[in-house]
Parts: C-alpha cells; sequence; structure tokens
C-alpha cells in the first residue's frame, strides 16, 4: 500500500504536469518504502538521485509555463524548488552519515510537500495559465 495515496485534488490542469506530479507521488512512495523495509543502504541512493533528477525536470516544465503565462510569483515559486533540491542533497549526506533521523525527516518532507506543494502552491499559478490561454 502506498505511504502517499494519489488524490485528484493535486491535478492542475495540465496533462504533463499532472503527469509529473504522480510520478514524483511514485517516486517518493517507492523512497518511503524502502527506508520502511530497511532497504535505505542499498536502494536508496539511486532513488534520491533519481528523485532530484526527475524533479529538475519537473521543475523545469512548471518554470516555463508560468514564464509563458508571465506569473507574478515566478520566483518564488523557483526559490521553492531550490529549497526542494537543496533538502534532496541534504537527505543524500544524511543517508551517506547513517543519520538516523533520516526516515522520519524524509517521510515528513516528502508528505508534506506533496500535500501542500501539489494541491495549495501550485494550484496558485492556475489563474495565470488560463489567463494566458494555456489551460481551459
Amino acid at each position: 500500500m502506498p505511504f502517499i495515496v494519489w488524490d485528484d485534488l493535486y491535478n492542475i490542469g495540465v496533462p504533463a504536469i499532472d503527469e509529473q506530479h504522480k510520478q514524483i507521488v511514485s517516486i517518493a512512495n517507492r523512497m518511503l518504502e524502502a527506508l520502511m523495509q530497511q532497504k535505505a543502504t542499498r536502494e536508496m541512493p539511486f532513488i534520491l538521485r533519481e528523485m532530484g533528477t526527475y524533479a529538475d525536470t519537473h521543475f523545469r516544465t512548471e518554470e516555463e509555463y508560468m514564464e509563458k503565462a508571465e506569473f507574478p510569483g515566478l520566483e518564488d515559486h523557483k526559490s521553492l524548488h531550490q529549497e526542494f533540491r537543496e533538502k534532496v542533497a541534504r537527505f543524500q549526506q544524511k543517508l551517506e552519515a547513517n543519520d538516523p533521523s533520516l526516515t522520519a525527516e524524509l517521510t515528513i518532507f516528502l508528505t508534506t510537500w506533496v500535500t501542500e506543494h501539489f494541491s495549495m502552491i501550485d494550484h496558485q499559478y492556475v489563474p495565470a495559465l488560463k489567463a494566458a490561454g494555456l489551460i481551459t
């Protein structure tokens, strides 16, 4: 059973972004499963790297849409994306150091990111996308 269950509240109406959000949830669930099943040493380095790489791709997609729509909150949103990147890098360091706080911190971070960022923060740019005719 997944740790983070997809909810249609996370959809913003851009198929490419919605699919990317689903993929991020899938990677997050694999990551959390590896931690809970104590496979972190073997699998986590690869999953964390995948999360970082995929998140970069996703962030570029979102930012391109926001730029096209001239979303006034673009710079603030980019800052949140940068914070995510930095957090993933810190998790990689904690993993390498066998930091026992990793499981709790990563679980809280990922569940919070998905529920808050996807359902609230990302929805802030939807009116700009609609006004620019990028979505209906």
